[in-house]
């Protein structure tokens, strides 16, 4: 009997978080060897999160534009013909819906970000949303990485009649040990706060450098990442005085001896799913501070569904702050003061350590795969 193809396609498989498990989930499925894995790319971004060698992969050349990879997944759809089909992240599952339609193979999309916040509001964001949700409503099925994503689609974009599976992110606490053993870091250890993302508006430097400047935490913040609000964001720490303190270090492949060494991690963003770089943390044992933001921080720092947090929180397994509040991100800096806090949540979250697992995430996936193909 011939294996079943399942087609996953993603807008290419650069350095962000959502490409990351897009690989590792690739690579699981195809070392599992139950499916013939095909993966399809919208774009042709250099490769930072590679897949085993053997799974075929094809790589469009849309540019960036939505009305490109609708056309060209679709003919790369109609001739690989697959048994079904997974997206990930807002422009392929638009992409991949559109490719499906009057098409025999099902399409489940993967909602990784709270998608209601990138929208904004206004006649644009207004239009936006009815875009979106007219694809959604068409996907087989839609899996959220987080129960405050499925919230969002069920709410914002009015799909509570759709099936909407919760499937986390996996971390392996031995690898993430590993990789964070790979090379010695330029800084003393527990002398520096890290905080690492992409350097875009949603992800809130600005007011991270801002609450800094504000604080009475002296050490260094050791900033990992690139991206267009680099130059904004470099002369800020300029016009602050902060050029000893702040330290960009770009994009690093490897963060995880930066994590491991840093007195804590600290989030600012205003929008999130599953945050990755989070869980990470926890995973290697380190005090979180973050923001409140939908969807994912508190669900992993409190066991919960964000409500919004009006005051700087101390939850289950980290701090929570405000959304966008710049004298409370201010006093989370100044709990990396304090060794006690650091010392009292490192211990907390030792128990986390194997929450995420590798195993539990596939099986998750498998699940879905079998339930939509023999529907």
């Amino acid at each position: 009997m011939s294996k079943k193809v399942v087609c996953l396609v993603i807008n290419s498989l650069g350095g962000g978080g959502a490409e990351r498990v897009f690989a590792r989930l690739v690579n699981l499925l195809d070392t599992q060897g139950q499916y013939k894995v095909t993966v399809i790319t919208l774009d042709q971004e250099a490769i930072e999160n590679p897949l085993d060698s053997g799974i075929k992969h094809i790589q469009l050349d849309c540019q960036g534009s939505l009305i490109k990879s609708m056309i060209n997944l679709k003919k790369a759809l109609y001739e690989l013909n697959p048994d079904l089909v997974i997206s990930f992240l807002t422009r392929s599952n638009v992409a991949a819906v559109y490719a499906g339609r009057k098409k025999p193979f099902p399409v489940v999309i993967s909602e990784r970000v709270n998608t209601s916040s990138h929208f904004g509001n206004g006649l644009l964001g207004f239009y936006k949303k009815a875009f979106t949700r007219y694809f959604y409503n068409k996907a087989d099925s839609l899996i959220a990485v987080s129960n405050g994503v499925k919230h969002d689609l069920s709410e914002f974009f009015n799909l509570k009649h759709k099936k909407i599976y919760v499937i986390g992110n996996s971390y392996s606490h031995e690898m993430l040990l590993n990789k964070a053993d790979e090379f010695l870091v330029e800084f003393e250890k527990n002398s520096f706060v890290v905080c690492v993302g992409r350097f875009y508006k949603n992800k809130n430097h600005s007011l991270l450098i801002n609450a800094l400047a504000s604080s009475s935490y002296n050490n260094k913040l050791v900033l990992l990442g690139d991206g267009p609000e680099r130059k904004n964001l470099e002369e800020l720490v300029k016009q602050l005085n902060l050029t000893e303190q702040v330290i960009f270090k770009g994009f690093i492949k490897n963060p995880y001896p930066y994590i491991k060494n840093a007195s804590g991690l600290i989030s600012t963003s205003l929008a999130e799913g599953f945050p990755n770089v989070i869980a990470e943390a926890l995973v290697l044992g380190k005090f979180v501070v973050s923001s409140d933001c939908p969807s994912g921080p508190s669900e992993l720092l409190d066991d919960r569904v964000s409500s919004g947090t009006e005051n700087l929180t101390f939850a289950k397994f980290g701090v929570l702050l405000p959304l966008n509040n710049e004298q409370a991100t201010s006093e989370g800096f100044n709990l990396f003061n304090e060794q006690s806090y650091i010392d009292k949540y490192e211990l907390k979250v030792k128990s986390l350590k194997n929450r995420y697992s590798h195993e539990q995430f596939l099986s998750h996936f498998n699940r879905v795969i079998e339930e939509v193909i023999s529907d």
